[in-house]
Formats: C-alpha cells, structure tokens, sequence
C-alpha cells in the first residue's frame, strides 16, 4: 500500500506529466515558421494546434490561383485584412464622435443618428413599461413607465440615439422617454 503522502506526489507527477505532453513546446511553431512550402506549412501548424472545428469560406483567391496583374495571390488575399487591421488601428480610442467626424460618409450609411417608424403592434410589461413592435419588425421596450408616453397603433414614432449608448423615442406629440431595442 502506498502512503498517503507518496499518493500526492504521485497524482503532482501525473499530472505534470499530463500538462507536459498538452503543452505545445516553444520551438514547435517557429520549426512550422521556416517551412517555405504554404500546404506543409498549414499541416505543421493543424498537427500542433489542431484543426478549427468550423471553417468559413473564404472569397479571396487561393494561393493556388493565379493572381490579377501580376500581383502575387498571397498579397491579393492579404489586402482586405490589412485595410481593415489599419482602419481599426486607426480608430482605436476615438469615441464614436470622433469616429464620425474622420469618414461622416460611412458613419451616416452604418449608424444612422435616428431612425423612424409606424408602430405595429403596443403591448405592456407586467410593471406597466410599454413594448412597441414598429412596422420594419424591430422591438423597442420603455426603460421606465411613464404614462404621459402616449402611443397608439399607426403613430409614427422617431428613435434617437442618446448618451452613452441609450436611446429616447420619441412620439408625435414631442414627448420623449426612455427606450431599449429588444428585438
């Protein structure tokens, strides 16, 4: 029989031993790094992290196909990923004003200030918060119950972003409260 004190040692250098052989060593990736062909390569990598469960299709070309004027495939595949790493890199830290202020176009098409719309559907929350279906199939739900927030069916309501990322609706009769997208 093995003493109690033996079997804590004994189940430390088992796992030990089981971290070890999971454990990917360091020279492993760089030995994969220095490999010119791009297949073998990949195979290195997949044999030491294993393969991703999903994989997406990807429209660049493939290293395979030939490149469009003369540029190698490899470049043309890298060139969205590098304007899009720069763009973000970019605007790391701005706030979304700031943001705004560098490319006004594509912020006005992505992320419209207000949006409005006919209201389908008005229902209430047990504690009395109203839930608004507009025509375009969006869920909006009041924040706070507040009865002057009227709302019917067929009025036309207006949704505008607010401070630090809230929204207020707006109805036709100028009041505005509080208002969370839901779906």
């Amino acid at each position: 029989m093995i003493p109690v004190n033996a079997r804590g040692w004994l189940g430390l250098l088992l796992a030990a031993v089981l971290l070890t052989s999971l454990t990917v060593r360091a020279d492993e990736p760089r030995r994969c790094a220095a490999l010119d062909d791009d297949r073998a390569r990949l195979a290195c990598y997949d044999s030491i992290f294993g393969r991703p469960a999903t994989t997406a299709p990807v429209d660049a070309p493939s290293i395979d196909a030939p490149a469009a004027a003369g540029t190698p495939a490899r470049a043309v595949a890298a060139a969205p990923a590098a304007a899009t790493a720069a763009n973000t890199e970019a605007d790391f830290g701005l706030t979304e004003a700031a943001k705004r202020a560098r490319a006004p176009e594509e912020s006005r098409e992505r992320f419209p200030e207000s949006i409005s719309g006919t209201v389908a559907k008005v229902a209430r929350q047990p504690a009395g918060e109203l839930i608004l279906t507009l025509e375009n199939g969006q869920v909006w739900t009041q924040l706070q119950v507040d009865a002057r927030a009227r709302v019917a069916v067929g009025d036309t309501v207006t949704i505008k972003k607010a401070a630090l990322g809230s929204h207020l609706l707006v109805t036709e009769g100028r009041y505005a409260t509080r208002v969370r997208r839901v779906k």
